[in-house]
């Protein structure tokens, strides 16, 4: 595994062609992709909870969840991070991967 490390070439990134307006947060998992990785029940409740600061239900979040997902391994996702800010005052994140067995 070192060995796997310590040989890894770089992968070259080229930066959206066009003004970044043009392409802006086309990777955002805003209320069209809601619409359409959600049930009508869990968008409902989503909203309800967006608007009006109702709590989410753990069944609901966990259906949040399966849609992210979902649109993110479609959008080419292999890992994600939570964002947090603990109690501390500080932040942190926490790296993940997706795997399949």
């Amino acid at each position: 595994m070192v060995d796997a490390a310590i040989n890894h070439t770089a992968v070259e990134v080229k930066a959206p062609e066009g003004r970044p307006s043009d392409y802006f947060g086309e990777k955002v998992f805003g209320r069209a992709a809601m619409r359409k990785y959600l049930d009508k029940r869990t968008y409902a409740a989503l909203l309800d909870t967006m608007e009006n600061r109702t709590p989410l239900t753990r069944e609901v979040a966990d259906s949040i969840a399966a849609g992210m997902r979902q649109w993110a391994l479609e959008h080419g996702a292999d890992h994600y991070t939570h964002w947090f800010q603990p109690l501390t005052g500080g932040t942190a994140e926490k790296h993940d991967a997706f795997a399949e067995p």
